[in-house]
């Protein structure tokens, strides 16, 4: 079975004020398609945070490693 993760970048600030943070979340996922629904709640939930940017993208459990 395989298992999803996300991965990617969290930025909040602007300018030479902005700072930036590699996370991955906790939460597996059985599906690409399952990952990446709850990747755009997940946005939609932050979007109303101002100056935050958000990049994260799914990936299999089995390559992490390489993309962390």
């Amino acid at each position: 079975m395989l298992k999803f993760f996300l991965v990617g970048w969290v930025c909040i600030g602007t300018g030479l004020d902005k700072q930036c943070v590699r996370m991955g979340s906790e939460v597996i996922h059985s599906s690409y398609e399952e990952c990446n629904e709850y990747y755009q709640l997940l946005r939609s939930d932050l979007s109303d945070i101002k100056d935050t940017d958000l990049n994260f993208t799914c990936v299999q459990a089995g390559v992490l490693e390489d993309v962390l």
